[in-house]
């Protein structure tokens, strides 16, 4: 697999828009690397819980743990009838006891607290490790051992900070959709659909065209203080590889789509086109696929070029 482009880059308020203009993710070597929190998380397994202890304000988080059949994967079973993990509530001290335990223990389970907001769980970790680049943007942390997160995507643009331990992500560009054998809709661990292929272990036989998209996967093997730009749809699966790990994430909304408060996200959309098309047969869905790829894929002309831009109503750019 390739390598995601690496750069040097410093935390200042333009790295925003800079990001915000690429299409493909990159790695951004030390962006994060001074944070106290990432000192903390240098040296002891447990380090960076004592840091963050200093901020716990005892509110609940979601944790999750593994099945044993799941081999650390929290994703679906074989059979695609229930999930491969459980979740329970608890506070930031309870799951960091029970991440303690598992230490000493090769085949631990694995558990996660997931997307827990900062803000909210431990709010005074954003003065002592703040972001220039996304004032405002207020992140979430993930703390957990070995735990990997199957392909999956985002629809904001994400910002990912290695702060403990280390993390590799497996990225795939919007068009592999087809290769991921991506699951329910609906039916999902957390919010996003997820790809069914095992990530340790791929059926091929099974998933045979996920050959095709590891073909054209592309890696970032992240230390701490490494942040990973992921730009909106790109899958990607996320490892985490110490046995304890944390990640502070931040999601920020496509330029656009935040002034135009009045439309549906575009994740409705297509759930709504979805359950529309296909409830009309074949040769009616045919047509309509013509009618999106002309108005709203656009490869081929500017569906409103040779209409006078007073009369151009729906069909006009919005940026």
């Amino acid at each position: 697999m390739k390598h995601v482009q690496s750069w040097q880059a410093a935390d200042e308020p333009q790295l925003k828009q800079r990001l915000e203009q690429r299409a493909e993710p990159v790695l951004l070597k030390g962006l994060v690397a001074h944070w106290s929190a990432v000192q903390a998380g240098r040296g002891a397994a447990m380090g960076i819980c004592d840091y963050l202890r200093r901020f716990d304000r005892g509110v609940e988080v979601f944790a999750t743990k593994t099945r044993a059949a799941a081999r650390g994967v929290m994703g679906y079973n074989d059979e695609l009838t229930d999930f491969a993990f459980v979740k329970a509530r608890m506070t930031l001290a309870e799951f960091m006891a029970h991440l303690q335990a598992y230490l000493p223990a090769d085949n631990a389970p694995a558990v996660a607290a997931q997307c827990a907001k900062v803000g909210e769980v431990i709010p005074g970790f954003l003065a002592e490790n703040p972001l220039q680049a996304l004032p405002g943007v207020v992140p979430n942390f993930w703390l957990g051992n070995a735990l990997t997160v199957p392909v999956h995507h985002d629809h904001p643009y994400n910002l990912a900070c290695v702060v403990a331990g280390r993390r590799r992500f497996t990225l795939f560009a919007p068009e592999q959709v087809g290769n991921l054998y991506i699951g329910p809709l609906e039916h999902t661990p957390s919010g996003a659909p997820i790809s069914v292929v095992h990530p340790k272990a791929p059926d091929f036989t099974r998933y045979p065209r996920y050959r095709e998209a590891l073909a054209a996967a592309v890696v970032a093997d992240m230390e701490a203080g490494d942040a990973l730009y992921i730009p909106p749809l790109w899958f990607h699966q996320v490892e985490a590889l110490e046995k304890v790990n944390l990640l502070v994430n931040y999601w920020w909304p496509v330029v656009g789509l935040a002034r135009e408060e009045q439309l549906p996200s575009p994740a409705n959309t297509l759930m709504q086109a979805i359950k529309v098309m296909n409830a009309l047969p074949p040769h009616q869905r045919d047509a309509w696929a013509a009618m999106f790829e002309h108005y709203l894929v656009q490869r081929e002309q500017e569906p409103s070029a040779h209409i006078p831009a007073p009369w151009q109503g729906a069909l006009a750019r919005r940026r």
